[in-house]
């Protein structure tokens, strides 16, 4: 099989490896559709992704849907030809994270195409991949393969808005119009948030924003724009950066609430007495738990549409551009990889 390993910043390698037998409990996936999310893009522009720095070469990609090729012994509930999407998540099960319901703050946790695990799990850029039959769910009518390989992000976007319980009638905004900002929109939406705005300094992204039921979409770099609207009962920070949460934190009500998603700097100022003051709730969201399924079923189901999220697709021997493609960031919102 063809996968590509990452060496370094932009040192993506076509290698040859053999095709992986599944053991027990396992079975083999052929990729079909791998989406390139913004850990990814860290891995292949820094080397690294915050704390997670390899140390050896690996394949990126945790975002991925396929079709079941071969069976271990002791698997039930799927078939050879069927298609599903994969929950990249392996938690260990018997720490006080897993046994306590958090499984995505496992120590222990195994995940494709990330560092934080040691050894490095290879991801899904590559041909094929083994995988817990338990991380499979078999797609229902309605989803096609290159919808299924949102279900990940689609996850984290859910994951992040159950941080702060009930949002029905709340007003949101989202600083960040990249694809999770983008789905967080979709996902808030749909459970009830009556008012959600979205900031980001991209034009494209704002008119994304609002083509996708945003109610107004804000350029954070001029001056007057805050000034319309400074008391939102959620912010949620989903592009990484600490201007864009110094800006959430000024215009979150007394008493709101600050869910921070997108990967920031290890080091940054922070405005310790404008929390303390405000009595802002801050909370953290990193991968995501007990929503996969739910995930399935409101896509399924029509809760959650996500049209026009994938706006590029790139044939396989074309990875190393499509990296290209999703780091530029100029007209573009989810990058997918058809293998």
């Amino acid at each position: 099989m063809k996968t590509y390993l990452l060496y370094g910043p932009k040192d993506l390698r076509l290698a040859n490896k053999p095709v992986p037998n599944p053991e027990a409990g396992q079975v083999l996936v052929q990729i079909k559709f791998t989406g390139i999310c913004g850990s990814d893009v860290h891995y292949f522009n820094h080397g690294f992704c915050g704390r997670f720095v390899p140390n050896r070469p690996f394949a990126l990609g945790h975002e991925f849907s396929g079709i079941v090729k071969q069976l271990g012994s002791n698997v039930q509930g799927l078939s050879v030809g069927d298609e599903v999407a994969v929950d990249p998540s392996m938690p260990c099960g018997a720490c006080n994270h897993c046994r306590s319901g958090h499984y995505n703050l496992c120590l222990s946790m195994k995940f494709f195409g990330s560092a934080s695990c040691d050894p490095h799990i290879d991801g899904s850029m590559g041909q094929f991949v083994v995988v817990p039959s338990s991380n499979c769910h078999v797609l229902p009518k309605g989803i096609d393969l290159s919808k299924a390989s949102l279900l990940e992000p689609l996850s984290v976007a859910m994951h992040a808005v159950r941080q702060v319980g009930d949002i029905s009638g709340k007003s949101v905004l989202i600083t960040g119009g990249g694809p999770i900002g983008q789905l967080i929109l979709r996902v808030a939406r749909a459970f009830g948030a009556y008012k959600v705005t979205v900031s980001d300094v991209s034009a494209y992204a704002r008119d994304f924003a609002l083509a996708s039921g945003a109610i107004a979409a804000i350029n954070p770099l001029d001056e007057h724009a805050w000034q319309s609207d400074n008391n939102f009962d959620v912010v949620f920070e989903a592009s990484g950066v600490p201007s864009a949460l110094a800006n959430g934190l000024e215009v979150v009500r007394r008493g709101g609430a600050v869910v921070l998603v997108g990967t920031l700097p290890e080091l940054f100022t922070l405005p310790g007495n404008l929390i303390m003051s405000k009595e802002l709730k801050l909370h953290g969201s990193f991968r995501f738990a007990h929503v996969f399924q739910d995930a399935i079923n409101m896509l399924a189901s029509g809760q959650i549409n996500l049209d026009g999220i994938v706006t590029d697709i790139f044939a396989f021997d074309d990875v190393p551009a499509a990296m290209q493609k999703a780091l530029a960031k100029e007209n573009v919102m989810k990058v997918q990889i058809a293998v």
